[in-house]
């Protein structure tokens, strides 16, 4: 009878351990879930960047995105076309994005008016631009 109660409470002790966490689980599991739980909130202009967890990419190429109001606006220095709000002009006349700088600047063959810098003008001073 000794026997019997013994090896009931082994069986039981053993089911019961199985039932513990294991300690060699795959963490991968774990990890994907809290991905889900800790992603940005992004708004519908912009979809979180794959490589930065806590960051946002805007859909529309050139804008920039603004965390507290989660939207995507264009750089200081442009505004959004006229023709197609998906896209983003220089705000001064004349100026051309420079993907280089990622800034607006006057073309090549021109330089900003020193009395109105929001101005191009041509570098020639004999020249003047059509």
């Amino acid at each position: 009878m000794l026997l019997k109660h013994f090896l009931l409470g082994a069986l039981l002790a053993l089911s019961s351990v199985a039932a513990l966490p294991n300690p060699e689980a795959d963490l991968h599991d774990i990890e994907a879930r809290d991905d889900k739980h800790h992603r940005p909130r992004c708004g519908k202009d912009a979809d979180p960047d794959r490589m930065n967890k806590h960051k946002c990419i805007c859909k529309d190429e050139g804008k920039e995105f603004d965390p507290e109001h989660k939207k995507c606006r264009c750089p200081k220095d442009q505004m959004p076309d006229p023709d197609d709000p998906h896209k983003c002009v220089c705000k001064d006349e004349g100026k051309e994005f420079d993907p280089e700088h990622k800034k607006c600047r006057c073309p090549k063959d021109q330089r900003p008016d020193r009395d109105d810098p929001h101005k191009c003008v041509c570098k020639d001073r004999d020249k003047e631009f059509d």
